[in-house]
């Protein structure tokens, strides 16, 4: 029985710790799903928490640090999860959990997702059973776990949104829109200007951009705007009822729109058929885009 509840902790603190690391890789990309949930802005600080959440839990199962009182922690997190994608299915239509973020072969459909949960749920609560509460760990291995979540914080800022910037991967030498993934999936001429939005009818950072985006036209920033999004008719129907985009949206399965970008949105400008500046997070006003744009 001991070894098996051993066996039981290693496996949900290897899938705790899979998740969490899975996260982190792409924090930006982990906190647009928990948006999708109609949580607003709260993905943003949620998204690392739960990576940090996940990791700790992850590492005191497998050096069986405190297994029993750990493991009914991590069932209540893991039932408090559960919850809230059941949420995001059933009302907002979110079937992608984000439980290992930019490993898509690892987000299964709700079903499988469902399955899983309640699979690891089974291993908490057997160690919460009957595991031990060993609280002791040595100097080496306390460094490892400081080590270890040391990098989990450190990956989670880093590829969590940044600040709102204007960049390209080299501002003296514009990438050509034939070498980027945007050329299968826009058509543009020599002698105008884009901006190409990719977006999330569900996104809320995507949202705040709307109103600014529908009077670049206008105003002259560009000669044309475009929108890429994700497919979702029901979201777009709302969306298109209350905000009225005076621009086309061109609509990609998210796997097709997850080559071009994992956090959106992302804007691209385009001039002389090559991408000049990439744009991430909520768009400014026509006025101060055009002020910057005026120095690419």
């Amino acid at each position: 029985m001991k070894k098996r509840i051993e066996i039981y902790a290693l496996v949900a603190g290897a899938v705790f710790l899979l998740s969490g690391f899975a996260k982190a890789l792409d924090a930006g990309l982990f906190a647009h799903t928990i948006g999708q949930y109609g949580l607003g802005d709260i993905g943003d600080v949620a998204a690392p928490l739960i990576i940090l959440t996940e990791l700790l839990l992850g590492l005191a199962l497998v050096l069986q640090y405190r297994s029993r009182w750990t493991a009914w922690v991590g069932a209540a997190f893991v039932v408090g999860l559960t919850a809230a994608f059941l949420y995001g299915w059933l009302v907002q239509g979110v079937e992608d959990c984000g439980c290992f973020g930019r490993l898509s072969a690892l987000n299964t459909s709700p079903a499988l997702t469902l399955a899983r949960n309640a699979a690891l749920l089974y291993l908490l609560v057997a160690v919460g059973r009957h595991g031990d509460n060993r609280s002791s760990l040595g100097e080496p291995v306390t460094a490892v776990v400081v080590g270890v979540m040391c990098i989990g914080a450190f990956m989670s800022g880093y590829t969590g949104r940044g600040s709102l910037d204007f960049r390209s991967d080299d501002d003296n030498h514009p990438q050509a829109l034939a070498d980027t993934p945007l050329a299968s999936l826009v058509q543009t001429h020599a002698d105008s200007t884009y901006l190409v939005f990719a977006f999330s009818y569900t996104c809320p950072h995507c949202l705040n951009s709307v109103e600014h985006l529908n009077h670049y036209e206008s105003a002259g920033v560009v000669d044309r705007v475009i929108g890429l999004a994700a497919e979702n008719p029901e979201a777009e129907a709302h969306f298109r009822a209350f905000f009225q985009p005076r621009f086309p949206i061109r609509h990609c399965p998210p796997e097709v729109l997850h080559t071009l970008t994992r956090s959106f949105p992302t804007a691209y400008y385009i001039r002389h058929d090559s991408v000049v500046s990439i744009l991430p997070g909520t768009l400014p006003s026509a006025y101060l885009l055009g002020g910057a744009l005026e120095h690419k």
